[in-house]
């Protein structure tokens, strides 16, 4: 036997339910576009401080570091761009389906519920 009290019948949540058209397209994560280029960026300032002579004075990881803010910079503009680009390639595909919409609405009571503050 249960010794927790019973408690009334509580009314039943209503659910309405809708149909909508909607459009489902593929849509590119900018994050990963701009990190990517970030990263392309610091390797093509890498090879070109590698490669470029330089003068003794100057040591190479301080030039590298110097030049690496230009890098990362224009790298991740390009890699935003590069995403803008196939979101517009993108958004050509779009589709549409049918979506069902539900919405749960809850009844009012007067009563407290259990747990709850009174």
């Amino acid at each position: 036997m249960s010794t927790a009290p019973q408690s009334p019948q509580q009314p039943e949540p209503q659910v309405e339910t809708t149909r909508d058209e909607v459009r489902v397209r593929r849509s590119p994560k900018y994050s990963v576009f701009i990190f990517a280029g970030i990263i392309v960026g610091v390797i093509a300032t890498f090879i070109a401080v590698a490669v470029a002579p330089g003068d003794d004075q100057t040591p190479f990881a301080q030039a590298f570091g110097y030049f690496a803010l230009y890098g990362i910079a224009i790298g991740a503009l390009l890699g935003a761009i590069v995403a803008v680009i196939f979101d517009a390639v993108l958004a050509r595909r779009t589709r549409s389906a049918e979506g069902e919409r539900e919405s749960l609405t809850l009844p009012e009571t007067d009563e407290p519920v259990e747990g709850e503050l009174e």
